[in-house]
């Protein structure tokens, strides 16, 4: 898997950076229990290579153009809250949101949704400003896809990669040549970003 490489690179060049220890076996299958869902062998592969990022490096935008890869236990914080923070939101009442929602998640892997966050998506990275990055756990040919949860529309965008393989090849190609065709890395004092 790419993330391999991508730890490489942070180690050659961002020396001072603490990676935590990775996800457990055990938290895998806590994970799925609490989701009702299998995560994608990719994506359960990453999380037991990366368990996050120490306090003292402010930024890590591994991903870019923004995007801050988040751990397992993150993940389903974030999950949680998103679910939270959105509910009750869109809907005039209860049973419509439940209705809304349970029509979205017979829905295929992939499909739009803007008025709720729905709970087979998991949040894989941050922007810090609001949007996140999250895996459709919901069925069909685009299981797994990555998609983007814009604070603004919610996630009303095609995904942007097919699975979590495919993000980190694209971060660790452009982490290895200075930038991809749209943005450039930068580093600054404990940090590094792309413009």
């Amino acid at each position: 898997m790419s993330w391999t490489g991508i730890e490489a690179w942070a180690r050659t060049n961002l020396p001072e950076l603490v990676f935590l220890p990775p996800s457990s076996a055990a938290d895998i299958a806590a994970a799925e229990e609490t989701l009702g869902r299998a995560l994608p062998g990719d994506l359960a592969a990453w999380w037991r290579q990366y368990g996050g990022v120490g306090d003292e490096y402010t930024r890590w935008e591994f991903v870019p153009p923004s995007w801050q890869p988040h751990s397992l236990r993150e993940a389903l914080h974030f999950r949680t809250l998103m679910i939270d923070a959105i509910r009750g939101i869109a809907f005039s009442s209860p049973d419509e949101e439940a209705a809304y929602e349970a029509t979205a998640l017979a829905e295929p892997a992939g499909t739009p949704c803007s008025d709720l966050w729905l709970p087979a998506w998991l949040p894989i990275a941050a922007d810090g400003c609001g949007w996140e990055l999250f895996v459709d756990l919901r069925g069909g040919p685009a299981h797994g896809c990555v998609m983007e949860w814009d604070k603004y529309g919610g996630a009303e965008g095609e995904p942007l990669w097919p699975n979590v393989t495919e993000m980190f090849d694209h971060a660790l190609r452009a982490l290895d040549s200075g930038g991809d065709n749209e943005h450039k890395l930068v580093f600054e004092h404990d940090s590094f970003y792309w413009e």
